[in-house]
């Protein structure tokens, strides 16, 4: 979440008579400033005898003496702002008197600053008469940086006056001045920086406009703060801000395509006010995290999200797919808490009976499909629910039900069927991505928990996937799938097991094993997972494809 907020602040010149002071380097201060942090933010005989040492007690009382003038500490030697900037810049204020001429703006945010200064030649032109008030009186003993120059700092250390109000002689000025403050909600920080431009001296009394060079400055705001104080203002007319969540509750409605699957939404805000810090007009709040309103926004917003999704890439989908999709598409998003339910197969055909295309994408891969598709299978998903189990499986068939909490332990032990491997293939064309290898450790303990010595092969598409790192897991060199199967790339998953004795035989799985996920770092074998539905079929080895009948017959790679 960011905005810019943007506001022109006005500039006023005036020569006047004043007290300043130059920052100039002094090192020999900048230590002793140091040394007062580390004993106890105080400038004292013994301090200054410990930073510069040889003086005596008279000189080290001078030396505090003239700290104190120079404000770097208080009257009783206790370090000041201006001491904490000399400790930091190993610069310290020069004073001088005479007159300047000044740039001066004023603002919340940055004060009452000077913006730029100049030396004036004095003169007895007598024009008391045309001395005004200053529209901006300076800050006292506030180091400012030239906006001229980046390497001149300087402060107003008095403006002397015999009748109690600063003034000066107001001048003509071109100069303008823009706010531009950056709020960053997610990286909690704000910056703010002034342009424009403004006279710079050329000699001779005479001036050219150049553009203002202001370093970002930082007010230190609590972001996330401010957006709560904006949620009973501003925002209400939107959503619902939810503070705990740092996200915006919004209606289905509310949204455009682009920000159902971003769950960001971008706002206009006629007025917000920062306190303390001003107000600002027509503020564009981007990418405002959002998530729905209630149950039924959710709802609504998932099912947008998976028919944007079977829009886009159009093609036949086996029950299985959709309810990964539906899956992938709501969990660990703001939509899992409210329980989005992806409907029934028959609920879904109905919803799609006046679109042929996608009705037939839906209805032909389970109609035709060799592995029948298990009838809680076919009936609705519910998101962050875990799946009925069924009370019986029909034999050659493993179901892991939807967040079932098996361990991958669990699974390989029910796909080996109580055989000792001597080789197993894992046939998956996404063996990529950090999380899906964090899962193939686990397969691979799961099956050594089993056989210790047992040889995992891996054949994956070679589109992003990482054969060092697949090595590094199996301790076995991964095979591609067009060195193996050329250009007829299957879809399905398998698993195929090779006993150390008697005939080897396969599972043709609906999902990947990989998908699982878990809730805890550094799980092992028996931890509980996360799945998405998975049914596993066993095959024999002619119900497979010529390659991994291959494979079977003797284990080749």
């Amino acid at each position: 979440m960011r905005c810019v907020l943007t506001t022109d602040i006005p500039v006023s010149r005036v020569a006047a008579f004043a007290e300043m002071a130059w920052m100039v380097r002094r090192p020999e201060l900048g230590l002793l400033c140091r040394t007062a942090r580390e004993h106890g933010n105080r400038i004292t005989t013994a301090v200054v005898q410990s930073a510069l040492p040889g003086l005596p007690d008279a000189g080290a009382n001078n030396v505090i003496a003239w700290c104190k003038v120079l404000g770097l500490c208080d009257a009783r030697g206790g370090l000041m702002a201006l001491g904490e900037d000399v400790a930091d810049s190993d610069e310290a204020p020069e004073p001088e008197q005479g007159v300047y001429g000044m740039w001066l703006a004023e603002h919340p945010v940055l004060g009452r600053r000077v913006l730029a200064v100049e030396r004036l030649a004095s003169n007895r032109d007598h024009r008391f008469e045309s001395i005004e008030p200053l529209m901006v009186d300076p800050d006292r003993g506030k180091v400012f940086r030239s906006v001229l120059n980046g390497k001149e700092r300087f402060m107003v250390r008095d403006l002397p006056t015999n009748h109690g109000q600063p003034g000066g002689l107001v001048g003509d000025t071109r100069a303008t001045c823009r706010l531009r403050w950056t709020l960053d909600f997610d990286q909690a920080r704000d910056q703010w920086q002034l342009d424009g431009v403004i006279e710079a001296p050329q000699g001779n009394g005479k001036h050219a406009m150049r553009p203002m060079q202001h370093e970002p400055e930082s007010d230190g705001l609590d972001l996330w703060n401010l957006a709560s104080t904006w949620a009973t203002g501003p925002l209400s007319s939107v959503g619902r801000w939810q503070a705990g969540e740092r996200r915006l509750a919004v209606a289905f409605n509310s949204l455009a395509e682009a920000e159902l699957d971003s769950f960001r939404k971008t706002v206009t805000l006629r007025r917000v006010e920062i306190p303390g810090k001003g107000a600002y007009d027509n503020v564009t709040l981007e990418d405002v995290p959002v998530g729905p309103a209630s149950t039924q926004d959710a709802q609504r917003w998932a099912m947008a999200r998976l028919e944007r999704h079977l829009s886009v890439k159009p093609g036949y989908r086996s029950r299985a797919e959709v309810r990964e999709q539906f899956a992938q598409l709501t969990e660990d998003t703001a939509l899992e808490v409210f329980a989005p339910t992806l409907p029934s197969h028959d609920d879904l055909l109905l919803q799609a009976s006046k679109d042929p295309e996608r009705f037939w994408s839906l209805a032909a891969p389970v109609d035709l499909s060799p592995f029948p598709a298990a009838s809680d299978e076919l009936g609705p998903l519910r998101i962050g629910s875990p799946a009925p189990i069924a009370a019986t499986e029909a034999p050659g068939v493993v179901r892991v039900p939807y967040r079932g909490g098996w361990s991958m332990r669990k699974l390989m032990d029910r796909l080996l069927s109580g055989v000792v491997p001597r080789r197993v293939l894992l046939c998956d064309r996404y063996v990529r991505g950090d999380d899906n290898l964090d899962m193939l450790k686990l397969l691979v303990a799961g099956l050594r928990a089993a056989a210790p010595n047992v040889a995992v092969d891996v054949w994956t598409g070679d589109e992003e996937a990482d054969f060092k790192k697949i090595q590094s897991i199996t301790s076995a060199s991964p095979r591609s799938y067009r060195e193996v199967f050329g250009r007829s790339l299957p879809h399905d998953r398998y698993l195929l097991v090779l006993p150390s004795q008697g005939h080897g035989f396969g599972w043709h799985m609906s999902n990947s094993p990989l998908h699982a996920r878990a809730d805890v770092k550094s799980g092992g074998p028996d931890t509980p997972l996360r799945w998405k539905d998975l049914m596993a079929t066993r095959v024999s080895a002619d119900e497979l494809e010529p390659a991994l009948r291959q494979w079977l017959a003797g284990g080749g790679r």
